[in-house]
């Protein structure tokens, strides 16, 4: 399956200013080529940026970073993808783990900003104050986003998807709670 350098960079705009309508019309295109090729592009793209603006790139060890980010992110990202199938298949859904990595490469778009803003920081005051609330907004864009992703490779609503992603945190904190009241029940049979 061949894709163009436009169909590419039209992906990455729809993706970001018309995610619903980008979820909705991908099914046909699923490529995890194209997937892997995104993830490498927004991870160049942001540890590039990153690296003109605090000036790192102009070190020889840049490259070595760059390459460890990379295989960090890509890994994540398999990762990521991975965990969401096996919460899936819980829920009984087939087995969609190409959909998901697909869907799910497009998802961190964002991130291409946060260098940029990083530089707004530097001025202090104001500029940090505007740049963080705008870092606050990238990572509840980049949700959303994520949440358009599950609702697109599993086929269901975006109420749900959006519970999908917060399954997580939900489990760790019960499953925290759970081991604290575990050792105070020890501790109390116990100590009696």
């Amino acid at each position: 399956m061949g894709i163009t350098t436009n169909d590419f960079f039209e992906n990455i705009y729809s993706a970001l200013f018309s995610p619903k309508a980008f979820f909705e019309r991908q099914d046909a295109n699923i490529s995890v080529r194209v997937a892997f090729a995104t993830i490498v592009f927004i991870s160049i793209i942001y540890k590039t940026a990153e690296g003109i603006f605090n000036k790192s790139i102009l070190n020889v060890s840049f490259l070595g970073s760059l390459l460890l980010y990379l295989i960090g992110i890509i890994l994540m990202w398999f990762l990521t993808a991975l965990f969401f199938e096996y919460i899936a298949k819980i829920f009984g859904n087939e087995n969609k783990f190409q959909k998901m990595l697909y869907y799910s490469a497009f998802a961190p778009i964002p991130y291409i900003f946060f260098a940029p803003l990083n530089l707004v920081k530097e001025i202090g005051g104001i500029g940090y104050v505007i740049a963080s609330d705008i870092e606050f907004l990238l990572y509840f864009w980049i949700i959303i986003l994520y949440v358009y992703a599950l609702s697109a490779a599993y086929k269901i609503s975006f109420a749900r998807s959006f519970m999908l992603i917060f399954l997580p945190f939900l489990s760790l904190i019960f499953g925290f709670y759970w081991i604290i009241c575990f050792f105070i029940k020890m501790r109390y049979i116990f100590s009696v």
